[in-house]
């Protein structure tokens, strides 16, 4: 058999290797955002929106945060791969808190990072118990290919809709929580993280685990 033939039959074992894991994984993605609904979180804005509202947002969002752009990115203290994320959750015990943000447009998302993110009781706190994944979709920031592919994979296993979306995985990537901005601060947001976790199954821990592990490895690159 031709190896361009061969090479075909393995990419599409990805693909629908993929598509297989989006269908469980956005199964699981509701039930570990259930009870968060009657949270603080707005009506988030997706890239694509169009209309003079969203417009206007973004423009505003734009004005706000021209400064912070010419900063360090990504922020200090988060990684921006899930390999890199994995091996120092394993490494130190610790949980992984993914960040998925459009840094340069969305309002919410701006929010979170000034009200909770940046603030030293939230570094204080993540420092001995969370690595950060910052996950970012900007409209005005050139990031590589590699990464915006990493960062899409992500997001579509995960089944998010709108930013900011936040995730809780464990240190093996199994789920713990989905959730998002909500107002209260630093303090607020430390006892949602720990204390606002839906019920699940070991077994659907597990079957999520299995099947996120394994499409990251398939799409994106072995996890050490």
């Amino acid at each position: 058999m031709p190896h361009y033939i061969l090479l075909m039959k393995k990419k599409m074992r990805k693909i629908v290797l993929l598509m297989i894991v989006i269908l469980i994984l956005t199964g699981l993605a509701t039930a570990c955002a259930r009870g968060t609904a009657d949270s603080e979180q707005p009506e988030t804005l997706d890239v694509k929106s169009s209309g003079p509202e969203s417009e206007k947002m973004v423009t505003e969002s734009a004005e706000q945060t021209d400064s912070a752009l010419e900063v360090d990115y990504p922020p200090e203290g988060w990684v921006t791969d899930i390999r890199e994320a994995y091996s120092l959750a394993q490494a130190g015990d610790k949980q992984i808190l993914v960040n998925f943000t459009g840094s340069d447009w969305c309002v919410w998302c701006r929010k979170l990072s000034s009200q909770v993110f940046t603030t030293p009781e939230f570094r204080s706190y993540a420092e001995d118990n969370l690595v950060l994944l910052f996950l970012d979709f900007p409209n005005g920031i050139s990031l590589p290919d590699e990464q915006v592919m990493h960062n899409q994979i992500i997001a579509q296993l995960l089944g998010v809709q709108g930013y900011p979306s936040i995730w809780l995985l464990d240190s093996d990537l199994s789920p713990l929580l989905a959730t998002g901005f909500r107002e209260g601060g630093p303090e607020s947001y430390i006892a949602h993280l720990e204390n606002d976790r839906p019920e699940i199954t070991a077994e659907d821990r597990e079957n999520f685990r299995m099947g996120f592990t394994t499409a990251i490895e398939q799409n994106i690159g072995a996890l050490n």
